[in-house]
């Protein structure tokens, strides 16, 4: 049996019998106005999933100005480019004046944020447990085991009018995605990690301490 595995045996059997003398604490954070790094791709890799569900083949070979109402953060404006990168590459015709136009299209985002929730484990006064390193102080806040699940939404839709008319032309549907990272620790290393972005799969480093 490799080291590794006897250490994760006795953390767990320490747990298990110790637990009464341990610590669990949970809490859900909702993000505010910064966001971290992990939680940034989370965003923009549902955001493109969301948009690459959008038909634009109807409004091929047409001029068309887009208007989209969104929120100013730096990962919210990679949505705005997503949507005009999509419809380019189906064929739409995009102007950057309304004069130039065929068609109007306004775009709105109705959800675009995350929620978390964290639990942790600790037992006191243990730095060390046989050969596994547990550190007091890590990026786990001295958790000696950890769960962490982040779920993004992303909900927008889009209505396109004739320019001269107003009249409706084409609409989307309201598109809703939703995305997910979902990670276990054992002090400071990531054992066990699910996520339904590619880009985090090697993003955060699976090891904060080595």
């Amino acid at each position: 049996m490799s080291r590794r595995r006897r250490g994760l045996r006795l953390v767990l059997a320490l747990v298990v019998g110790g637990g009464a003398g341990g610590c669990v604490s949970v809490t859900t954070k909702i993000t505010g106005s910064s966001r971290a790094g992990a939680e940034q791709l989370l965003l923009t890799g549902t955001s493109q999933k969301a948009v690459d569900s959008i038909d634009f083949r109807p409004l091929a070979g047409r001029k068309v100005f887009l208007s989209v109402t969104q929120d100013e953060k730096t990962d919210a404006a990679w949505l705005a480019f997503s949507v005009r990168r999509e419809m380019t590459r189906q064929g739409v015709l995009l102007v950057d004046d309304k004069k130039d136009a065929d068609v109007l299209v306004e775009g709105a985002v109705a959800a675009y944020g995350t929620d978390e929730i964290d639990s942790k484990l600790s037992l006191p006064s243990i730095s060390a447990v046989g050969t596994l390193p547990l550190p007091a102080s890590s990026s786990t806040n001295g958790g000696i085991l950890q769960r962490n699940r982040q779920d993004a939404v992303v909900k927008l839709a889009l209505v396109g009018r004739d320019a001269t008319s107003r009249q409706l032309v084409w609409e989307s549907d309201d598109v809703l995605q939703t995305g997910y990272l979902y990670r276990r620790f054992i002090g400071s290393s990531n054992v066990t990690r699910a996520t339904s972005v590619p880009e985090l799969e090697c993003y955060p480093p699976r090891d904060a301490i080595r």
